[in-house]
């Protein structure tokens, strides 16, 4: 009789503390959904930034681009019809430069601008583009003359060119 008892009271505390533990697993998983931060993307919001400049009289790396996004930079340059081989590297944006990007335009400024402002390249005088990508997939870019930015654009390019210009010796360009 004494060792059923014994057996029931440590039964009885097995079944306790499974229960216990079951509790503190939910309460756990519970906290775990509650501190679940939802990143709920606005389509809206810019994907990617693309800028670059290019040359049309010219020999060599004639064209530089670069292409932003939120964690990486990818910077290319190259000539035209092959004349040099193409050169590519990718290196890390940090969150900070990216956001701060991201808050050099106003998107509804940017998207009334034509699409073409002044005359690129004319007489050799180069040209210079920024396209916007967002969420959705809506693609818009501005083409102008080289050094002319347009008064609504003229912080977001004067920080990619600063952005172009740490990615110039990339690879050894």
């Amino acid at each position: 009789m004494r060792l059923q008892r014994e057996f029931l009271g440590s039964s009885l505390i097995f079944n306790t503390s499974i229960q216990m533990n079951k509790g503190a697993f939910l309460l756990l998983m519970f906290g775990i959904l509650l501190s679940c931060e939802k990143n709920e993307v606005n389509p809206s919001d810019i994907k990617q930034l693309g800028y670059g400049t290019s040359f049309g009289m010219c020999v060599g790396y004639c064209k530089n681009e670069m292409l932003l996004k939120s964690g990486k930079v990818t910077y290319s340059r190259s000539g035209w019809n092959n004349q040099v081989e193409p050169i590519t590297c990718t290196e890390k944006l940090t969150e900070l430069s990216w956001d701060s990007l991201k808050k050099t335009v106003d998107l509804n400024e940017f998207n009334s601008l034509p699409e073409i402002l002044g005359c690129p390249d004319c007489a050799d005088g180069g040209a210079e583009w920024l396209e916007i990508e967002n969420f959705s997939g809506k693609k818009y870019k501005v083409t102008f003359e080289y050094g002319k930015e347009p008064e609504e654009l003229k912080s977001m390019v004067t920080a990619l060119r600063k952005q172009l210009e740490k990615g110039i010796h990339c690879e050894e360009f």
